[in-house]
């Protein structure tokens, strides 16, 4: 792949700014087009459970190979969650609808567990 097929990501979350580094980013070569790996609904709607999950540390990271807890976060990604739920209400399929209901009350029961 030639240069122009590549791109730049840089954290400039707030979040980010916290952290004691900061990094310049990674790069990342662009998949080619037509790639097999799009992202449906579904597939979305579990990579923000996934992340609550790793966030909660009931998950390894899937980099790190460790567990840590960050609650704030894990939130935030329920938060989206439910969010996402509300905004496509009427226009998903019925198990797009079932999919995401399940992973919200999974999240939420675990979020509470994992916050006493």
């Amino acid at each position: 792949m030639s240069k122009d097929n590549d791109f730049k990501v840089v954290d400039k979350r707030h979040s980010a700014e916290k952290a004691e580094t900061k990094g310049e980013g990674f790069t990342a070569k662009q998949p080619p087009t037509g790639a097999p790996d799009e992202v449906d609904f579904s597939t979305f709607c579990l990579s923000l459970a996934t992340g609550a999950l790793i966030n909660m540390g009931i998950a390894p990271d899937p980099i790190t190979k460790k567990t840590q807890k960050n609650l704030e976060m894990a939130k935030q990604n329920i938060d989206i969650l439910g969010m996402i739920r509300d905004k496509t209400r009427g226009n998903l399929s019925t198990d797009e609808s079932k999919l995401i209901e399940s992973l919200l009350a999974e999240v939420r029961l675990r979020f509470v567990d994992v916050s006493r």
